[in-house]
């Protein structure tokens, strides 16, 4: 494709994950099949923009433009027609406001807003300007993913009868950065929880009810000097305090029943002590799945009663319907994958450079993105529900957290909204 016929965006939020999806704007340029292409680089703090301009023209070659507001950018670059917003969990909602309000089509990371009743202001707002709204969730692009999916519809396992999805660890450190602690700026359990609530609703569809409660266990966090994922947040853990005092919940415990009728345990905890453990494992009438986590590429295990376990690619008898779409098939080496040997931050960014060429097909052809803002928001609301759950002391719909601010079960979110100025 010609440059001129390229997408023009620009990148919102110039932090550690900003970083991030510059290497993977680089996988897609690198591709045969780069659709964007990266013009500007927007961050109200102006160094952190003309950072990540100089950091793009080194790795790449190309020229960026710093800007410290969206209205800025658009005014002087009014061809742009795209952004990619990687601001804290906290702004999303104002972020993706203000490019929508330019008239921008958009990616935003995950979670798609604080709230759901935030990510409802959004998917008015896209609907009103007929912009593309689509999130970032990258778990379910992981071929691997992609591939226990496949299993799952083409009754590898049988009806499935149970998901336990599981994540503990982390003690008293921070994780990544400090505001990932805070209620009001997107605590842990919402910020890389709702990675998980889409991988449940990605394998089983969707969810009738939950119960569960939150806990704030750790209430001081210590500042280890973490690099965080693939290490974009060196540069900034010396600015860190010492110690935070949090106010988000870190952890979830609940119980899912499906509509499909399965049911699952899901457990979030980032205050885990002592042993850490992260699995993801669906059982059925015909067998069981092992995942082996996320963007590592190795193996699925397949357990048939009767069998040895199946991992090597004979694997692949058991998921006829599985197929990579081209850029995915060409990023990790063939349609029908079954494992594969990147290290994080090359498999980081050929995930990243997926979601970037969707928006640009997306925008090209109308289609809609396979996580749509409606999809975010549902992670979102799934996400929430043990905390709702908890607050009322019964199981919770999915439904009634779909309301919003117009439902039953919205009391913590509630306390939200008011402090960011929704309600």
């Amino acid at each position: 494709m010609t440059q001129d016929a390229k997408i023009k965006y620009a990148a919102v939020g110039c932090g550690g994950m900003g970083r991030r999806h510059l290497r993977g704007f680089g996988a897609l340029h690198h591709s045969s099949m780069a659709n964007m292409q990266l013009v500007a680089a927007v961050d109200t703090n102006l160094e952190a923009a003309q950072f990540y301009a100089s950091e793009a023209h080194d790795l790449y070659g190309i020229e960026v433009r710093a800007f410290a507001s969206v209205a800025e950018m658009k005014a002087g670059m009014p061809d742009v027609q795209a952004v990619d917003v990687t601001t804290d969990t906290g702004s999303h909602h104002r972020a993706v406001l203000a490019c929508l309000e330019q008239d921008l089509h958009v990616l935003c990371e995950k979670p798609l807003a604080i709230t759901t009743g935030a990510c409802d202001l959004l998917l008015a707002e896209a609907s009103r300007r007929h912009r593309v709204l689509s999130v970032a969730e990258n778990f379910r692009r992981d071929p691997i993913n992609r591939l226990i999916r496949a299993l799952i519809d083409d009754g590898a396992i049988g009806e499935p009868r149970l998901m336990i999805e599981t994540t503990i660890g982390g003690a008293d450190r921070i994780v990544i950065t400090p505001w990932r602690h805070m209620k009001h700026t997107g605590a842990i359990t919402l910020d890389e929880g709702v990675h998980h609530a889409d991988m449940l609703r990605y394998y089983l569809g969707e969810v009738a009810t939950v119960y569960g409660e939150t806990r704030l266990h750790e209430k001081v966090r210590h500042n280890t000097r973490s690099s965080g994922p693939g290490g974009f947040y060196a540069r900034y853990v010396n600015s860190f305090p010492d110690t935070i005092e949090p106010t988000g919940e870190d952890a979830i415990y609940a119980h899912l029943r499906f509509e499909r009728g399965t049911v699952a345990h899901w457990v979030n905890d980032h205050a885990g002590h002592g042993r850490g453990q992260s699995g993801r494992f669906v059982y059925g009438s015909k067998g069981s799945i092992d995942s082996p986590g996320d963007r590592n590429g190795k193996p699925v295990t397949l357990h048939l009663t009767g069998h040895d376990p199946i991992s090597g690619a004979e694997i692949l008898q058991y998921a006829p319907s599985y197929r990579l779409e081209p850029l995915a098939a060409e990023l990790f080496g063939g349609e029908r994958v079954w494992t594969y040997e990147f290290e994080f931050n090359a498999t980081d960014a050929k995930i990243m450079a997926l979601e970037l060429f969707e928006l640009g097909e997306c925008i090209r052809t109308g289609a809609t993105p396979e996580v749509s803002g409606e999809e975010g928001r549902r992670d979102v609301a799934l996400t929430y529900a043990a905390f709702e759950s908890g607050r009322l002391g019964r199981p919770v719909t999915l439904d009634e957290l779909l309301q919003a601010s117009h439902g039953p079960a919205y009391e913590y979110q509630a306390e939200i909204d008011r402090q960011i100025g929704l309600l």
